[in-house]
């Protein structure tokens, strides 16, 4: 009901099998998505009880499609902020846990930033190749995972000269039909990520709150 108050229904369901098709690298599968659906779950219905809102009409069935929205749509859309700006107001959320660095298939390197990068880190020259996928794009030879990482602190060693595709983390940069374009990493157990979702979905179950109740 309350999804229904944001989108198409139709639209939702294109949208939704996109997501959930595999891309090349497998980086959300179905499994993962569900996981990390349910992982929000069990903190927004914390969050947003669905008892204060039992005489509109709203159910569990309604949180778990408002995360399912969120995990497919960009609040800029509606007029909120984008995943991007979520994202970097919220740096709190990462909890060190290593797993971005230690699980990411591969660290995307623009043509910008790469002489900084090799002005910090000379030795890194051999280690670099161009990505062929994205002709813009370099990337680190063989990492996975990131030669970086110190396996004691989880901290990066070059943390300060970072790819941007680092510091954008958990949102990644992936291929589609003659454009690349940025998705979220569903990772259930990655905090940041599981904020991220949680946060867009209190927005959106707020926003259709509000559409109901005019």
């Amino acid at each position: 009901m309350l999804r229904d108050l944001l989108i198409d229904q139709e639209l939702f369901e294109i949208l939704r099998t996109r997501s959930l098709e595999s891309d090349d690298c497998g980086m959300n599968t179905t499994k993962e998505v569900e996981l990390l659906e349910k992982a929000v779950f069990n903190r927004l219905k914390k969050k947003r009880s669905v008892k204060k809102y039992k005489k509109l009409g709203v159910t569990k069935g309604d949180l778990k499609q408002i995360i399912q929205l969120a995990d497919i749509m960009g609040l800029d859309t509606l007029d909120g902020p984008s995943n991007y700006e979520l994202a970097m107001e919220h740096e709190e959320w990462c909890t060190v846990c290593g797993r971005c660095c230690r699980e990411s298939e591969s660290v995307f390197i623009h043509k910008d930033e790469l002489n900084l990068l090799l002005t910090f880190n000379s030795d890194l020259e051999k280690e670099i190749i161009r990505n062929k996928e994205f002709p813009q794009h370099f990337e680190i030879r063989d990492s996975h995972p990131c030669k970086f990482i110190d396996p004691d602190s989880n901290k990066c060693a070059i943390y300060t000269f970072r790819p941007q595709v680092c510091r954008n983390y958990p949102l990644t940069l992936i291929g589609s039909p003659g454009k690349a374009q940025n998705s979220i990493h569903l990772s259930s157990k990655c905090n940041y990520s599981v904020n991220l979702i949680l946060k867009k979905s209190i927005i959106l179950f707020d926003e259709a709150i509000r559409r109901l109740e005019g």
